[in-house]
């Protein structure tokens, strides 16, 4: 049966999200995280971790941005503050992924909501069989209408019942969203895919709380916004004078800022026909990347920001490479509750 539970409610009610009555059992045959039992081993979508190892996502396309999914591990060059890192571990398989879909669903997006559900049930089309999928809607309030499931056509009812009105809490969207694929997503990697026209208003998360929840996990973000004019009339005719440019301009910087921060892709159509090929290009880009791993050279536990950066040697065919993956990552912290050793 379908819930519907409001995130918003929540937050003005003072309940901590990790207590809101969200997380379900795994569906009946869904397969369960094996315990990795050696460095460097990848079992399933399960890559083994250890306590220091760091994971990278990585995508890496040409200068056309087309996916390159055919390199080796000696065209990567690993980069944590600057100082070169050694490549431990190194797959180019597919695998699955834990996706959330977070649709606007505001006044404003009425008329593009049947495109942008045609191009959300497209995408899952083109996806692993083993992904799985969670379904967001947001306007004023954010509402979880299906949890995590590989049955898609609980997600394709859910998205056929969508109605468009009201306001656009798009950064309580994004930070809720986030927290959920990080925290109940059953596959290593996750992302969220969010459609909106870039408007916010209403939300109770800032930015600064957004980006700071996203840097602390490894949830990547796609993000796909009508933001011309923050209206339909604009978006088709490209003359017009636009009012809300500096809106604009705001809404894209904060989906690119997203999207640049966990390593995912901001897409900005002109027109809704363009969607059909943007959730080919999101799909493909999601099943083609690289995990690479690597042990910091420099292991302090002192809870720290570490910059991340990724270069590929470039192809003669193909010209100059780009690597995409998150920005950084906290390290741990030293346990506080672990006594002193004597």
């Amino acid at each position: 049966m379908k819930r519907a539970l409001s995130w918003a409610l929540a937050m003005w009610l003072g309940i901590p999200f990790a207590l809101w009555p969200q997380q379900v059992p795994p569906a009946e045959g869904q397969r369960k995280k094996s315990v990795p039992q050696s460095r460097g081993e990848e079992v399933g979508d399960v890559v083994a971790l250890t306590a220091e190892l760091v994971i990278l996502d990585v995508t890496v396309v040409d200068r056309r941005h087309h996916v390159v999914a055919d390199l080796e591990k000696d065209r990567f060059t690993v980069y944590e503050n600057g100082v070169r890192q050694e490549i431990a571990f190194f797959s180019r398989e597919e695998t699955p992924v834990s996706l959330g879909l977070v649709l606007d669903t505001s006044g404003s997006m009425r008329r593009k909501l049947g495109k942008v559900i045609a191009a959300a049930k497209s995408l899952m089309r083109q996806s692993h069989p083993e992904d799985e999928y969670f379904l967001v809607e947001f306007k004023g309030e954010v509402e979880l209408l299906e949890d995590f499931t590989r049955d898609v056509s609980l997600i394709h009812d859910a998205l056929d019942n969508l109605i468009a009105s009201g306001q656009t809490a798009l950064l309580d969207a994004i930070y809720l969203s986030v927290e959920h694929a990080q925290k109940y997503g059953t596959h290593r990697r996750k992302a969220i895919l969010v459609v909106t026209d870039g408007e916010e208003r209403d939300s109770y998360y800032t930015r600064e709380q957004v980006l700071e929840r996203l840097r602390g996990s490894d949830v990547q973000v796609y993000a796909v916004g009508f933001t011309e004019g923050l209206g339909e009339a604009a978006i088709f005719r490209q003359t017009e004078s636009r009012r809300l440019s500096g809106q604009e301009k705001k809404a894209r910087k904060l989906l690119e800022e997203l999207a640049r921060e966990s390593g995912g892709r901001a897409f900005f159509p002109q027109g809704l026909d363009e969607l059909e090929t943007i959730a080919s290009t999101i799909a493909r880009e999601l099943r083609t990347q690289y995990a690479i791993g690597y042990y910091p050279s420099s292991p302090e536990r002192d809870g720290s920001w570490r910059t991340v950066r990724v270069e590929v040697t470039p192809d003669k065919e193909r010209g100059p490479l780009t690597a995409r993956t998150r920005a950084g990552y906290y390290a741990p912290k030293k346990d506080a509750a672990k006594p002193p050793s004597r």
